[in-house]
């Protein structure tokens, strides 16, 4: 009986350690987010979050009202700044990868406002 239960004691230490530690996708995608923050920064009433998803897709949830409100000339600077950002964010952590890059965003219940794309 000792046994199982030392057994059962180290099979949950080691399941909690492999779920605790992020895999190296996880970690890149979080750095990649983190990175994009910046355009948050610069855009702090329009730019609400961002979702990295397949198929190197960043997601940008916008706030709408905001976004709306913004001149001609605002909305193309933002998806410019965005996409140029990305570009940059996914060929810093991908070195010498080649792919198409899509950027969309989003309004707060998941419509499409917009789609920008790239080569890498």
């Amino acid at each position: 009986m000792t046994a199982v239960r030392i057994a059962t004691s180290i099979a949950v230490v080691v399941l909690v350690a492999a779920c605790g530690s992020p895999s190296s996708q996880e970690r890149t995608a979080g750095a990649e987010i983190a990175d994009m923050s910046a355009l948050k920064r610069q855009y702090p009433d329009v730019v609400s979050g961002f979702d990295l998803q397949p198929h190197d897709t960043l997601v940008v949830s916008l706030d709408l009202q905001h976004y709306i409100e913004m001149d001609d000339d605002a909305v193309v600077a933002l998806k410019r700044d965005a996409l140029e950002r990305w570009r940059a964010v996914w060929v810093r952590h991908h070195p010498g990868e080649h792919a198409g890059l899509h950027l969309r965003f989003i309004d707060f219940i998941g419509r499409k406002v917009a789609d920008e794309t790239t080569r890498v």
